[in-house]
């Protein structure tokens, strides 16, 4: 039996499919034209096969364009909007895990009307895991391990709007909490996002109150975030970077931009560009946030502070950032001063104490 906040998460998760279409993303449902033989149209959703069993996937989403020798990309997403005080437990990694694997190992055969059996298109299949209120310690530890990427939102102000009005979405914006509402929910929500009228003049399980306030602030809220990008720190963690305006192209006139961090006072964390100032064309603000324990590890992964000096060798951390920049999809390097990320975790430090 579903409940509230599955209903928060099916929001949360159709909100990030909409801002992973800026990126380069297509959102895979039970009604998408690219269907084929590992998909098909479920009772209450998309059902993707995997070697053991069909498995409901609720976000799915394709890259548009694969690198050569490399089978075509597509991200699992599961969101979870929970209270501020309630991290995303080992549980749904676990869960993530089992039909990460399930899937990537379906390696069915079709056959050919003449008799001769071929394989099926293959798909390299990852899992991403969204929070608002971060993970703890042994979800980080399981998800690392097994290759499922993290991303939270924790003090991010330019989604903390979008936050807020999925938060409002409680008990008295649904009659019932079967699989059928929660499909309900999502087909309100992306009928809205891309402009489509929604098919049922009265919803069956979403009230009035409800449907306005997916129609409306909800609605609002993520198409004030202009600016949505993915970056890899350090070629290994991934980072979801958003502003409130697209990222300037007269900014990126080179695909290597030194940039600072800031935010060791106030928590809410940004990439700025290096020597350029606020009221400059070419500024901009990149918003993140990066789960304490995966900081840690980006921090021993630099190795030892002193050695580097003692060679007078200037190591920087970078970030590999994708997205459309100017109407050109485009790959940039953030070069940033290693000692970024040992403040940053000191802070954190600071902030729990």
């Amino acid at each position: 039996m579903a409940n509230i906040s599955q209903a928060r998460g099916a929001l949360l998760e159709e909100a990030i499919l909409f801002l992973l279409e800026k990126v380069g993303y297509e959102t895979i449902n039970q009604h998408s034209s690219i269907l084929d033989d590992s998909l098909r149209a479920g009772s209450s959703g998309l059902d993707v096969r995997g070697r053991g069993a069909w498995h409901q996937i609720d976000a799915l989403a394709s890259f548009r364009s694969s690198p050569a020798f490399m089978y075509p990309l597509r991200l699992m997403v599961e969101a979870k909007c929970y209270q501020a005080s309630r991290p995303v437990g080992i549980d749904v990694a676990r869960n993530s895990v089992g039909v990460l694997k399930d899937i990537s190992e379906n390696y069915f055969m079709m056959h050919s009307s003449g008799g001769i059996s071929s394989q099926a298109s293959r798909f390299n299949y990852h899992a991403a895991i969204f929070s608002t209120s971060g993970y703890t310690s042994g979800a980080i530890a399981y998800a690392v391990a097994h290759q499922i990427f993290l991303i939270q939102y924790e003090n991010v102000q330019v989604i903390q709007p979008l936050i807020d009005a999925i938060m409002d979405f409680d008990e008295s914006c649904i009659t019932n909490y079967g699989k059928g509402a929660l499909s309900e929910v999502r087909e309100i929500y992306r009928s809205a996002l891309h402009d489509r009228v929604y098919p049922l003049a009265t919803p069956r399980s979403v009230t009035e109150e409800g449907r306005e306030l997916i129609e409306s602030s909800i609605l609002e809220a993520v198409r004030n975030i202009r600016g949505s990008y993915l970056g890899m720190l350090q070629g290994r963690w991934p980072l979801h970077l958003l502003t409130a305006n697209e990222l300037p192209a007269s900014a990126f006139s080179s695909d290597l931009v030194r940039c600072r961090i800031t935010g060791y006072e106030s928590g809410n964390w940004k990439f700025t560009p290096l020597d350029t100032r606020r009221d400059n064309d070419n500024w901009f603000e990149l918003q993140f946030s990066l789960p304490e324990d995966i900081a840690k590890m980006v921090r021993d992964n630099f190795g030892d502070r002193e050695a580097v000096a003692n060679i007078k060798q200037q190591h920087f951390s970078y970030i590999d950032l994708s997205g459309v920049i100017g109407g050109i999809r485009r790959n940039i390097r953030l070069e940033l001063d290693q000692e970024w990320i040992y403040r940053y975790v000191a802070s954190l430090n600071e902030t729990r104490n």
